[in-house]
């Protein structure tokens, strides 16, 4: 009986710090560029974003800026391809809010006439 609590206490604790490690590494998104956006940050971004897509050729960047917080960044089109009928881009997405920098590639695609992460 003895080793029978003793592997489920083992399971137990393993179980209880898994869940706290997987909880601690979600905690850099909070310092994400994005994350100190303000309203108005997310709505010039958003449409730097979609006129980025529909009509900047691959490779020519878009900037965008908000003068009143100075957050900025850049949107490049990377490649432009169709999968399964739809358009798609890579785009690689650059911002700067409150001296936080971040820099990634996304995948969009045109589904229902709105640009899409997939």
């Amino acid at each position: 009986m003895k080793s029978f609590f003793q592997i489920t206490a083992t399971i137990l604790f393993t179980g209880v710090a898994s869940f706290a490690a997987y909880g601690s590494n979600t905690s850099f998104l909070s310092n994400s560029a994005m994350s100190f956006f303000t309203t108005e940050d997310w709505k010039i971004s958003k449409t730097a974003e979609v006129k980025a897509l529909n009509q900047n050729k691959d490779g020519v960047k878009l900037v965008w800026t908000n003068p009143k917080t100075g957050t900025h960044g850049i949107f490049v089109p990377r490649h432009t391809f169709h999968a399964h009928g739809s358009l798609c881009r890579d785009m690689e997405i650059k911002h700067t809010a409150n001296l936080v920098n971040e820099k990634a590639i996304y995948r969009f695609c045109k589904l229902n006439n709105q640009w899409k992460i997939v």
